[in-house]
């Protein structure tokens, strides 16, 4: 039986493509909610909601039980996004 010798390598390529779609996806929120709170549209508020949540979700699929830096920063810039995003339509 001859073996695949990228298989051993899937796993750990399947886990840095996840990372990586939770980075991007945390980037997009960010950008979704900088353009909401300076447009001040619902609109805009609805997207930048929805990106966060897509995020979140992009988050968790990533995680493998261990704790990963990349995860935690994409976490905190993610909360830190959530927190400008609710300020804003807080004081509207």
């Amino acid at each position: 039986m001859t073996q695949n010798p990228k298989k051993s390598h899937l796993q750990s390529d399947s886990v840095f493509t996840e990372i990586e779609n939770a980075r991007l996806a945390v980037e997009s929120a960010k950008k979704m909610v900088a353009a909401a709170t300076m447009s001040l549209d619902d609109h805009a508020f609805d997207h930048a909601k929805q990106a966060i949540k897509n995020a979140k979700e992009a988050i968790a699929r990533a995680k493998t039980g261990a704790e990963d830096p990349l995860l935690l920063q994409c976490e905190k810039e993610l909360a830190d996004a959530h927190h400008q995003l609710s300020e804003t339509i807080s004081h509207m």
